[in-house]
C-alpha cells in the first residue's frame, strides 16, 4: 500500500459487503508483491470464532478459485477487480496466488487470522515469564463456573472466620427479613460477575483496599442516612396535613382529591405514582388544584398556601428518591463488601490449579503497556507483523483498542523496505453495536471516523453505501427509520449525523415485504396469545405467497417468549426447529425409550422386564445383554 492510503477505515453497514471487501484487501495485499510469505506479516483480527473461520474459509477459496487457469478468461468479480487494482497482467495474478495457496496449505499455522482475545492469549503466552506468570497456565473459558468456585469457598469458610461469618449471617437474615430467599450465594454470584467485566475495572480498583470493617461503617451510615430521609418525608407529610386540617380543608376540597392522596400516602411511602401524573406540573402552576364546587373560602385559603403545598411536594420527592436510592445501595452492600474476598478466594483458586481467565487478558497488557513509550512485550510482534486489519471495530473494548494503539502506531509509521510500508485496515459499524455490556464502545469508531482518532496519520474514509443482502422494501424501510431517528430521537450531533449518513442504495430487484404492526394489550397474559395468532397469520399469509416454511424464521427477545409461540406453532401443526426441539429429551424415540425403561424397572412389573428388554433390543438392534 502506497503513503496515501495505508490508514483505511471503512463505514460498513449490514449488507454492504463488508466480507467481500475485507477478504479483496487481504488478498489485494498479499498478491501485491512476488513473496509468497507476506501472509506470515499480516494479522487479522476480528470479534467470534465463527467469523474467524468464515474468513479463512473465504481466503483459501478465493486463492483456489484464483489458481485455476480457467480464471484467467473468466469473469470472476474478485480476481478482476484485484488485477485491476493491481495493475498487473491476470496470468501473473494466477500465478502468485498458485504459489500463495500452496505456501499456505504447508504453513497454515502462520496464517495469522484469530480473535482478539486468541491475539492476547498467544501475547500473553509468548511472554508469560516476563509478566510473571506460570509458564504452562491453563486458560479457563469458563468463567462463570470458576467464580461459583470461589463463592462457594467463601461462604465455606464461615464458621472459621469471626467477622466473615457474621456478615454472611446477618446477609442472610437480611434477606429473609425481605420476604426472600435466605440463600446468600445467588447474590454472591452476581456480585462476583463484576471483577470480569471491563465496564467496571476503574471502579473496582479504587475499594480493592477496603477493608470489612470500613464497609461496616459505610452500611451504618448508610443506614442512618435511609432513616433520616424516611423521617424527613413523613415530617413534612405530617406537618402538611396538620396545616390543610387546621384550615378545615379536607380531601374532597381537592381535584379528586389527589393533592390530599399525595401527602396521605407519603406516610406510608407509597406515593411513586403521583410522579408518573401532571401533580407536580399542577401545583408548580397553580391549576387544577381544586374543584368548581369548592367553597369560595376554601379556595382562598388553598390560593395562598399552594406555593408551600408545592414546596412540601418537592421536599418528600426529593427525600422519597434519595430514601429509594439509598435503600438499593444498602441492600448490595453486604455482597460488595465481600467482593475483595471472593476476588482473593478466587486468585488462590487460578494460583493452585494453575489457571487464568480468558477475561483477564485485556488488563493484564493494559497495566504492562501503560506509560511506556515502548512497550517491551510488542517489540516482537511490532516486527512481525506489518498489516492490520481489525473487524467488527464497533464491538473492541476501550482496553483492547489501547492495547492495539501501540501497535499500530508503530507499523503505520514504519516504512519495512522501500516498497512496503506499514497499513492497517478497521472495519465497523457503530449502529450495530452489540457488546456495551462487556466493555464494547462504539464510540472509538466514531472517534476514529470524525477526526479524533490517537494517530498523526493521515486516514482514508471509505463508506459502502450499497446493499447486496436486502430486498428493496427492507432496505426502503430502513432508510426511512434511520433518518427519523436522526430528526426526532437523537440530541447528539455526532449520533444525528451517523443515522442521517446511514441510508443505503438498493441493489437487489426483489420486491421483498415489510410490515409493522402494533397489539393493544393490558398485561401479558392478554399479549401472549395475541402475539401467537398474529405470527400464525403471517405465517400462514407467507404460505399462500408460495413461500415455504424453511424460508420462515421467528425471532423474539426472550426464550420464554420463544417457547410460548413455539408450543403455539406446534399444537396449530406447524413445523418448526428451535433450541427446545432440538434437545434429545424432547424426541418422541428417546421419551418411547424412558417410558420403556421405567415401566421395565418398576418392583411390580418384575414378571415383564425379560419379554420388554428383548422388546426393546429388537427395536434397538443391539444384542440383548
Amino acid at each position: 500500500m502506497s503513503q496515501d492510503n495505508s490508514f483505511k477505515i471503512y463505514d460498513a453497514s449490514a449488507g454492504s459487503g463488508k466480507t467481500f471487501t475485507l477478504v479483496k484487501a487481504y488478498l489485494s495485499l498479499l498478491l501485491a508483491t512476488s513473496n509468497a510469505f507476506k501472509f506470515q506479516r499480516i494479522l487479522a483480527i476480528t470479534f467470534t470464532n465463527k467469523a474467524v473461520g468464515e474468513m479463512k474459509h473465504r481466503i483459501i477459496d478465493a486463492l483456489k478459485d484464483f489458481s485455476n487457469p480457467e480464471i484467467i478468461n473468466g469473469n470472476d468479480d474478485m480476481f478482476n477487480a484485484i488485477a485491476l487494482d493491481l495493475n498487473i497482467e491476470k496470468a501473473i495474478l494466477h500465478k502468485r496466488a498458485s504459489l500463495v495457496l500452496n505456501v499456505i496449505l504447508q504453513q497454515y499455522a502462520s496464517l495469522n487470522i484469530s480473535t482478539i482475545d486468541g491475539f492476547n492469549h498467544r501475547l500473553i503466552r509468548t511472554f508469560a515469564h516476563d509478566l510473571k506468570l506460570p509458564v504452562n497456565f491453563e486458560v479457563e473459558l469458563d468463567t462463570v463456573l470458576l467464580l461459583q468456585k470461589a463463592v462457594d469457598l467463601l461462604i465455606a469458610k464461615a464458621g472459621t472466620d469471626k467477622e466473615l461469618t457474621k456478615i454472611l449471617i446477618d446477609f442472610a437474615i437480611e434477606k429473609a427479613d425481605d420476604d426472600k430467599s435466605w440463600d446468600i450465594s445467588k447474590d454472591l454470584n452476581e456480585i462476583a460477575l463484576l471483577l470480569v467485566n471491563e465496564n467496571h475495572l476503574k471502579h473496582l480498583s479504587e475499594i480493592e483496599n477496603a477493608s470489612l470493617s470500613d464497609f461496616k461503617s459505610l452500611k451504618k451510615q448508610i443506614k442512618d442516612d435511609i432513616l433520616n430521609h424516611k423521617t424527613g418525608l413523613e415530617t413534612i407529610a405530617q406537618q402538611t396535613l396538620e396545616v390543610l386540617q387546621n384550615l378545615n380543608i379536607s380531601k374532597a376540597d381537592f381535584n379528586r382529591g389527589s393533592v390530599w392522596n399525595y401527602f396521605e400516602k407519603s406516610l406510608s411511602l407509597n406515593q411513586q405514582d403521583a410522579y408518573k401524573t401532571k401533580l407536580e406540573e399542577n401545583l408548580e402552576q397553580a391549576k387544577s388544584i381544586y374543584t368548581k364546587s369548592t367553597p369560595a373560602e376554601t379556595q382562598v385559603a388553598l390560593d395562598a398556601i399552594i406555593p408551600d403545598l408545592y414546596k412540601a411536594f418537592i421536599g418528600i420527592k426529593n427525600h422519597f428518591y434519595s430514601w429509594k436510592f439509598y435503600k438499593s445501595i444498602y441492600k448490595n452492600i453486604t455482597p460488595l463488601s465481600l467482593l475483595n474476598q471472593i476476588k482473593q478466594t478466587l486468585n488462590t483458586i487460578k494460583k493452585e490449579d494453575n489457571k487464568m481467565l480468558i477475561s483477564e487478558f485485556n488488563s493484564i497488557i493494559s497495566n504492562e503497556i501503560k506509560n511506556q513509550p515502548v512497550p517491551f512485550i510488542y517489540e516482537r510482534i511490532g516486527e512481525r507483523f506489518h498489516h492490520y486489519f481489525i473487524d467488527e471495530f464497533q464491538d473492541t473494548s476501550e482496553l483492547q483498542w489501547n492495547n492495539l494503539i501501540p501497535l499500530i502506531d508503530n507499523t503505520l509509521s514504519t516504512e519495512y523496505n522501500p516498497n512496503e510500508k506499514g497499513s492497517a485496515m478497521i472495519v465497523g459499524d457503530a449502529k450495530q453495536a452489540i457488546y456495551r455490556w462487556r466493555g464494547g464502545k462504539a464510540e472509538q469508531f466514531l472517534g476514529l471516523i470524525n477526526n479524533t482518532e490517537p494517530f498523526v496519520q493521515a486516514k482514508q474514509v471509505i463508506k459502502l453505501e450499497s446493499n447486496y443482502r436486502s430486498h428493496k422494501a427492507v432496505v426502503n424501510f430502513n432508510n426511512g427509520l434511520f433518518q427519523f431517528i436522526s430528526k426526532h430521537c437523537l440530541n447528539s450531533t455526532i449520533y444525528k449525523d451517523l443515522y442521517e449518513r446511514a441510508p443505503q442504495e438498493q441493489v437487489s430487484k426483489e420486491d421483498g415485504f415489510v410490515d409493522v404492526s402494533f397489539l393493544e394489550y393490558k398485561n401479558k397474559e392478554e399479549a401472549e396469545p395475541l402475539y401467537c395468532e398474529r405470527v400464525l397469520e403471517h405465517i400462514n399469509q407467507c404460505l399462500s405467497l408460495n413461500y415455504k416454511y424453511q424460508d420462515l424464521c421467528v425471532l423474539v427477545r426472550k426464550k420464554s417468549e420463544a417457547k410460548t409461540i413455539a408450543n403455539f406453532l406446534g399444537s396449530n401443526q406447524i413445523p418448526f426447529t428451535s433450541s427446545d426441539s432440538l434437545l434429545l429429551i424432547n424426541a418422541d424415540e428417546i421419551g418411547f425409550i424412558n417410558a420403556v425403561l421405567q415401566y421395565v424397572l418398576s418392583p411390580s412389573q418384575l414378571e415383564n422386564r425379560l419379554i420388554l428388554l428383548d422388546f426393546i433390543s429388537n427395536i434397538l438392534n443391539v444384542e440383548d445383554k
